[in-house]
């Protein structure tokens, strides 16, 4: 009986992966067909198919219930179709600049793009990806992969489709992965929570629909993540995994690939052997981490600061706005007012309000929507931990608090507040953020907190008062308030309602525990 379920199980996996690859091979023969219509038919049919078939082979292996299958259906799906679409749709009503002419939404993407048929159909060896010649990709990985896939599958013509297909492919597989691990270790709600976030995330599924290197990452580093909360379990599984995963990272982006190390190394540290040691290896292995992060950032600080130094330029030559705002603040006070306002891209209200092309707009609401409906969930979170909360755990989801906060500063600062860059450097810790925003959801049904609607109040204000300031910049329309008095209005509106809560909560515990004696 067992050896046929199995059997049946098997050919639903085969028919369903069978499915999603002719699914994707229409369009892509239709779009990129090339000299050879039936060739881009097969090899997108191949590849798409068998990107399928892992996914649901990691869906079985980990268990995942109809919920969980059908979040994994729907990240790889929309991220495949949003893609298609763009592809077709940027050429006609995207700006005429070459990448939207060419389908893509990327400058950085079009250009590794290119280069990668480029290295494919020259016949020079895969591994000069890795060196100068070859400028669009810093690292290397994703070029030498990308031509890799042009040549062995497609080297009669260049179908860009099918890098997006192992795009899509990468950020889904790391959905299950994730889902398991956060089940296991937080518990069923925060791990259903978890993975639904990570699926539907907006940014996440633009970068999964380009031929960008975060997706990958970001799939790998769910799946190191699952890996370490493994160790317990099966450490030989354990090490498997995480060595794997984490070589993948390091060939795509050694920096980004690092800065997740350090994540799983610090965690795993406290999960694993803090409590086991005595206070001298306590005091040792907290040096250790404290040279690692310090050399880390004498390595690093040059390129950081050269290379925010360029973006910030960047960004004030962009806005005329944004430079007579700097006149008046001063050069003391100039990183930290764009870095704070890279902290708001995709900016909302703009992304709303701006005059720009039907397509961009959308693209721009739909990346500033999940931003802005995760930001409340991330602090509201914040403020849960204090409460009914174990203090072994409030160690550890401080820490990726910490973490994300940090990391989305740098991203912030690395990318001069630039509207595309600094959120895709941002998500490249998607996995704690979808992980804290989902133990954030679930604690806040489970504890019955206002905060996450106080919260969401509060944005709906600011958001109000700059989509009035943008419709007076753009559009003439009603008298506009000077930017900081209505910034300092927002700050007064803002620390009301946050001290205002904390009181009235104060005050509401305090009653229900008299009325408990």
């Amino acid at each position: 009986m067992k050896k046929n379920l199995t059997g049946t199980q098997g050919l639903r996996e085969f028919y369903w992966s069978a499915a999603a690859g002719a699914a994707v091979a229409f369009p892509v023969a239709w779009l990129n067909p090339g000299p050879h219509p039936l060739r881009a038919f097969f090899i997108s049919f191949l590849l798409a198919g068998f990107s399928w078939w892992i996914i649901t082979k990691a869906l079985h292996w980990l268990g995942a219930h109809h919920s969980i299958q059908w979040a994994t259906v729907l990240a790889f799906g929309l991220r495949l179709l949003i893609g298609i679409i763009l592809f077709a749709a940027l050429p006609v009503y995207g700006y005429d600049e070459e990448p939207p002419n060419n389908g893509y939404l990327y400058l950085d993407a079009y250009r590794r793009d290119s280069d990668a048929w480029a290295l494919a159909s020259s016949g020079q060896s895969l591994a000069d990806a890795f060196g100068n010649e070859f400028a669009t990709d810093q690292y290397g990985g994703l070029l030498s992969l990308s031509a890799g896939v042009y040549r062995l599958l497609s080297p009669d013509a260049h179908r860009p489709l099918l890098v997006l297909i192992l795009t899509s492919f990468f950020a889904t597989v790391g959905l299950p992965f994730l889902w398991r691990g956060v089940k296991d270790r937080w518990g069923e709600k925060t791990a259903n929570s978890s993975a639904w976030i990570y699926a539907l995330y907006p940014e996440s599924i633009i970068l999964g629909a380009s031929q960008m290197r975060e997706p990958i990452l970001i799939g790998l580093s769910a799946i190191a993540f699952w890996a370490v909360l493994k160790w317990r379990e099966d450490r030989k599984l354990s090490i498997l995994f995480l060595f794997i995963s984490s070589l993948l990272m390091s060939f795509i982006s050694i920096k980004a690939a690092a800065a997740i190390i350090l994540v799983l190394t610090i965690y795993f540290w406290m999960e694993n052997l803090l409590s086991t040691m005595n206070r001298r290896w306590r005091i040792v292995s907290l040096v250790i981490f404290a040279l690692v992060i310090i050399v880390g950032i004498i390595l690093g600080w040059g390129w950081l600061v050269d290379s925010s130094r360029w973006d910030l330029l960047l960004m004030e030559g962009s806005s005329g706005r944004i430079q007579w705002e700097l006149e008046l603040l001063g050069e003391r006070y100039r990183a930290p007012f764009i870095i704070g306002y890279g902290l708001a891209q995709p900016v909302l209200p703009a992304a709303i309000i701006y005059p720009g092309l039907p397509i961009t707009r959308s693209i721009a609401i739909f990346r500033a929507l999940g931003w802005y409906l995760l930001v409340p969930l991330l602090i509201s979170g914040f403020i849960l931990l204090w409460k009914k909360q174990p203090k072994s755990e409030q160690r550890y989801l401080l820490f990726f608090f910490l973490a994300i906060f940090i990391w989305t500063v740098i991203s912030s600062a690395r990318a001069g507040g630039d509207q595309w860059d600094n959120p895709r450097y941002r998500a490249i810790l998607l996995v704690w953020m979808a992980l804290l925003g989902g133990w954030s959801w679930a604690e806040t049904i489970k504890q019955r907190s206002p905060w996450l609607w106080r919260l969401l109040f509060l944005e709906i204000v600011y958001i109000g008062f700059f989509i009035q300031w943008y419709l007076s910049r753009y559009y003439g329309l009603f008298k506009r308030m000077d930017f900081w008095p209505m910034v300092s209005l927002l700050g007064g509106i803002g620390v009301a309602v946050i001290f205002g809560g904390l009181i009235f909560d104060l005050i509401y515990n305090k009653v229900r525990k008299d009325q408990m004696k």
